[in-house]
């Protein structure tokens, strides 16, 4: 038996509608037309996932009152999995049946640490003796 081949391009405005309906296929979650106009604007869906974790990201750096960020991934989902590592998340954790419309329905729970190990937390400052 012959393997299938399946390749993914940019997303422009001939092939749109294809990406609004594999969503709605795939996804449990419905997307608004804004939604959709906007990764038009953007471009790739990957450059508009890194500009809104970059966006996280840097909020709480700012902030610098977190320790961890940590999400949830659909185990069967490769792609996010490997985007995500590609950020520094790591997978600590697997939870069973965590969706209750979507097959697998077990998710991978990821964390990124925010402050290395031995770094105090910020503003804090250890003494030496």
């Amino acid at each position: 038996m012959k393997g299938s081949r399946i390749e993914l391009g940019d997303v422009t405005p001939h092939n749109i509608k294809q990406l609004k309906r594999l969503n709605q296929v795939i996804f449990p979650v419905s997307y608004n037309d804004k939604f959709y106009k906007d990764v038009l604007e953007v471009g790739e869906l990957a450059k508009l996932g890194t500009k809104m974790l970059n966006h996280v990201l840097n909020i709480c750096e700012k902030d610098g009152t977190f320790d961890n960020i940590y999400l949830h991934v659909q185990i069967s989902n490769e792609s996010a999995i490997d985007f995500y590592q590609k950020f520094g998340f790591e997978i600590i954790e697997t939870k069973k049946n965590y969706y209750k419309r979507i097959e697998p329905a077990d998710a991978h729970v990821l964390q990124k640490s925010l402050r290395s190990p031995c770094a105090p937390p910020s503003g804090e400052l250890q003494k030496s003796e």
